[in-house]
C-alpha cells in the first residue's frame, strides 16, 4: 500500500496532555475513557497516544442535540 493511501502516516500522535488540553478536560479524565475503551487510541507497549482526527471524529460522533448543517 502506497503511504498516500494512509493518511495518519504522517499524523503526530498525541499525548494524554495534549489530548486533554485539545478537549479541554483533565488528564484522568482522558486515561479513565481511555481504559474503558471509550476514547479512540493507540497502544505503544505501555505507552497510549491519540490521533487528532480520530478524536475529533469520535467527538463529532458523540455530539447530541440538534445538528448544524
Amino acid at each position: 500500500m502506497d503511504t498516500a493511501d494512509r493518511p495518519h502516516d504522517s499524523e503526530p500522535l498525541l499525548t494524554a496532555d495534549e489530548v486533554a488540553s485539545f478537549m479541554r478536560v483533565t488528564r484522568s479524565w482522558v486515561y479513565a475513557e481511555t481504559r474503558r475503551d471509550a476514547l479512540p487510541h493507540v497502544r505503544l507497549g505501555r505507552y497510549v497516544r491519540y490521533r487528532r482526527s480520530a478524536i475529533e471524529r469520535w467527538l463529532d460522533e458523540s455530539q447530541r442535540g440538534p445538528r448544524v448543517r
